[in-house]
């Protein structure tokens, strides 16, 4: 992907920040695949809705996406998972202490085969980076292509830190020299105690947020603000790391895994050990949670629930991977909008492993898997070029159709859901190939008649593999003068 277009990316598909931030990837309108790592069997599961039933509990939808006895690498403590914008899934191992990056490049639904599973960070060292990346936790991936990695450190590398990985050369890794920075490092020992990164997420601010559980010292448990005040490129001064919300004291020691934030800015806390997720958000803007109505406990299970990380729809539902007797998915959804997930009907199993093979024995982290994405640029004028790009995972097959109205979503199983109407000026606007650092874009000259001033055309991709081909959300182009 060129500079330029890297630009692009964080313009049409980030929420606005202010300057010299981070660009947030969107959470998408729906599930389509999801992704699961699980430790315990060293694999990478993935789950599909192909029946388009609302879980995933049909034949063939639970598969083996990785499995290191088939694969170039082995696993051995898969715990977290997260999706880029071209739909490639990032595994962190914490013994192997990499980063692996999975692509399934010839659809076969596995990541078997050669160049499909490769090293995308050794953090053991060695590398051009110079970098140490020490039981890695959990991490996200940010609209420019950046991963963040939570790096909780362990008795060989006590070294505790975020770490911001990007490909600058384009060549498939980020091991090279200026590839990785530790983003955060903090100080070790001393009155606040060690510190023990589990979890980061990009606010709707560009900030990020780190979720940390430190031990043994004064400072508490919970999320941090970290904010390059001087802008230095790394978290560097006392001033950059605030608590951004400590929550109470609950009867169980608190231990935090996962950290989310939805489509309206909401964030989720996943506290495993009292089985339950904290909602919160800064309503006032004073930087941090300080006022009874910006937080509350939004889901606890009564029959108890080792809930682990979250992730987030843009409809405001949550997928949350549980490991419990039995392990399962979960969605929560406050349906009525009371501020908590209290209703029989808001928690649904997607997944139970009483369904059969195959069992994903201890579901730790999940990720939602990126279907077609489409933006333009610039504004669509009249009488002026624009250009189309559509985002998927490297290697796709993508079609491009347009519509002058909209229906309510059809099911079209295994492909998802049709939301063009077929009879409104519709027809096929371009299509190709994803590239491994290109997108799909179709340059489209706009007539020039003032009578498009203000109308709407609506475009839908449907992008994949022959042997899977699956529909994008539809988006909403209007014209302007």
């Amino acid at each position: 992907m060129k500079p330029a277009l890297l630009t692009l990316v964080a313009a049409s598909l980030a929420l606005p920040c202010a300057a010299q931030t981070i660009p947030q990837l969107l959470p998408l309108a729906r599930t389509d695949f999801c992704y699961v790592p699980e430790p315990s069997s060293d694999q990478v599961f993935r789950l599909i809705d192909l029946d388009l039933d609302g879980d995933f509990d049909g034949p063939g939808e639970v598969s083996v996406f990785y499995n290191d006895l088939q694969g170039a690498f082995p696993l051995t403590n898969c715990n977290g998972v997260t999706v880029d914008l071209f739909g490639r899934v990032y595994v962190s191992d914490s013994s192997e202490e990499r980063i692996f990056r999975l692509v399934d490049l010839d659809g076969d639904g596995t990541c078997h085969d050669a160049g499909e599973c490769t090293v995308w960070f050794d953090g053991k060292g060695g590398t051009g980076s110079g970098i140490l990346l020490a039981s890695p936790a959990n991490l996200v991936a940010d609209a420019q292509g950046a991963l963040w990695v939570a790096s909780a450190g362990d008795g060989a590398n006590p070294v505790d830190s975020v770490v911001r990985l990007f490909d600058a050369n384009f060549d498939g890794d980020a091991n090279d020299a200026g590839e990785a920075i530790e983003y955060f490092k903090p100080v070790p020992g001393g009155p606040g105690g060690a510190a023990v990164p589990q979890d980061v997420a990009i606010g709707q601010d560009g900030r990020l947020y780190l979720l940390d559980v430190p031990t043994a010292g004064t400072n508490p448990k919970g999320v941090y603000r970290l904010d390059d005040l001087n802008l230095s490129g790394v978290i560097d001064q006392p001033s950059e790391v605030t608590v951004f919300f400590a929550p109470p004291a609950q009867p169980l020691n608190a231990f935090f895994w996962g950290l989310t934030i939805d489509a309206q800015g909401w964030f989720y806390m996943a506290d495993t050990m009292n089985e339950l997720v904290w909602r919160f958000r800064d309503l006032d803007g004073s930087g941090s949670i300080d006022q009874a109505n910006e937080f509350g406990i939004w889901w606890q299970n009564p029959a108890g629930s080792l809930i682990w990380r979250l992730a987030a729809a843009s409809d405001g539902s949550l997928i949350a991977a549980e490991s419990e007797a039995p392990d399962r998915i979960l969605r929560l959804a406050d349906l009525d909008n009371s501020g908590t997930v209290d209703l029989a009907s808001e928690t649904s199993t997607l997944w139970i492993d009483t369904i059969g093979a195959p069992d994903i024995v201890n579901p730790r982290s999940i990720a939602l898997g990126r279907s077609a994405t489409i933006a333009t640029n610039p504004t669509p004028s009249i009488g002026q070029p624009t250009t189309v790009t559509v985002f998927a995972t490297w290697g796709d097959l993508v079609q491009v159709y347009f519509s002058g109205a909209l229906i309510a979503p059809l099911p079209i199983a295994p492909f998802g859901f049709i939301e063009l109407d077929p009879v409104a000026s519709f027809g096929l606007l371009g299509a190709g190939a994803i590239g491994q650092f290109a997108p799909l874009s179709i340059n489209v000259n706009l007539p020039n008649n003032p009578n498009l001033i203000g109308a709407s055309v609506y475009l839908q991709a449907v992008a994949g593999q022959p042997t899977l081909l699956r529909l994008g959300a539809a988006q909403q182009v209007t014209f302007q003068p």
